[in-house]
């Protein structure tokens, strides 16, 4: 068996999934368990969202400033320094369980420190593989990363349900610092060349400024983004509203929802794996354009669905659709943004698609609590039209 050489593209992008794939499975069981730690310890509605807020805010708060970073500085050691930065924060929560001072205030606290840690990371981490593969593997490299992310949302309740059946939280907690260390030593055997920095002064207001203005004068990037930013609203009803209606269609037992869940996510797996797998010569946009109608067509077809079994294949197919939006368009994105901005336009992106999450549940929660259907029916003749729009511009 050939070893590869540490040089080698093909060595630096398995380093790199595995060493993201390590972390991010050991923050995915660990913010499990901080959902069912704060849920299980208050019976509080309040402390759940505040769980929520503690996870999205604080990242979407210095989204912008980690792109400033990832742009001025190597995306490599950014990633590094947080990963570690958010070790060590778990760490401290660890200690206080220890001591016996904790509560779910520190919980709330620690949490959100985390969520300050990944959203300095987050555009660093987005800007490392053009670096590191040929232009014409992105969008496998994407794939793959993809299908890592997928694997890691079918398996994770199920191994963190495990987990924390056999041992109290502080070691579930120490999980992610195992898992942190790993991932950055495993990172740091990366070879990455050093590419071309931006030499000025500009502070770091005038490097967000810098970079919105060029994601504006560039129309590739602009129309992406927001293509992007709507897409992730629109299907905010499914991910997020669906538990909601399966609950109402077919029963709210707990493992009814941990089927739909892991429907989705083998069908998101499924796709992932076979574009990894496949060499894709589809234009990106006629698999947006496809992607947007799955979503939009299972959407309305879940509203009659009744019994687990029918309600799981719908969300099955809604699942292939995950990675046919995401995939082409982070790899479009990377193809047309120039290096020295690469950072920074992650940032616009990951904070428009961060913020359309809790937009469009200040919109489609209301519409549910009226009645179950709007929030499906709308947005999902909203998605067919546009993939349809989509993919014949594409043509």
């Amino acid at each position: 068996m050939k070893i590869l050489g540490r040089n080698t593209w093909q060595y630096k992008l398995t380093a790199y999934m595995v060493s993201q794939g390590i972390s991010l499975l050991g923050s995915t069981i660990v913010s499990l368990a901080i959902i069912w730690y704060v849920t299980l310890g208050t019976d509080s509605g309040s402390m759940v969202a505040g769980v929520t807020v503690t996870t999205f805010l604080p990242q979407a708060l210095v989204m912008l400033y980690g792109g400033v970073l990832a742009d001025r500085y190597h995306p490599k050691r950014i990633v590094m320094i947080s990963d570690s930065l958010i070790a060590l924060s778990t760490l401290l929560l660890v200690l206080l369980f220890f001591i016996d001072k904790d509560s779910t205030g520190w919980v709330l606290f620690f949490n959100g420190l985390r969520s300050l840690g990944t959203g300095i990371q987050l555009p660093a981490s987005k800007s490392i593989l053009p670096q590191i593969v040929p232009g014409e593997q992105l969008m496998k490299s994407n794939s793959i990363y993809t299908g890592i992310w997928s694997t890691i949302q079918l398996v994770s309740p199920g191994l963190g349900g495990l987990i924390m059946s056999f041992m109290p939280i502080q070691y579930v907690f120490l999980i992610d610092i195992a898992t942190a260390i790993a991932g950055v030593l495993l990172l740091a055997t990366i070879i990455i060349p050093v590419r071309r920095m931006q030499q000025n002064n500009e502070n770091t207001k005038e490097g967000l400024v810098q970079g919105f203005f060029y994601i504006m004068n560039s129309k590739a990037l602009r129309n992406s983004i927001l293509l992007y930013t709507i897409f992730s609203f629109l299907v905010v009803p499914a991910s997020q509203l669906t538990p909601l209606l399966a609950s109402r269609n077919i029963g709210n037992e707990v493992w009814i929802l941990s089927v739909i869940e892991t429907a989705f996510s083998t069908g998101a797996l499924a796709v992932s794996l076979f574009m990894a797998y496949k060499n894709f010569h589809v234009p990106h946009f006629k698999l947006i354009g496809l992607s947007a109608i799955i979503f939009g067509v299972t959407m309305i077809l879940l509203l009659p669905a009744r019994g687990v079994m029918v309600f799981g294949i719908f969300m099955m197919i809604m699942g292939i659709g995950s990675p046919l939006y995401y995939t082409p368009l982070i790899t479009y994105i990377q193809e047309n943004a120039e290096e020295i901005y690469m950072g920074r336009t992650f940032s616009y992106v990951d904070l428009f698609s961060s913020l359309a999450t809790p937009v469009g549940m200040v919109l489609f929660g209301p519409l549910a609590n009226a009645n179950i259907l709007l929030p499906f029916v709308i947005p999902g003749i909203c998605l067919i039209l546009m993939g349809t729009c989509v993919r014949i511009k594409s043509e």
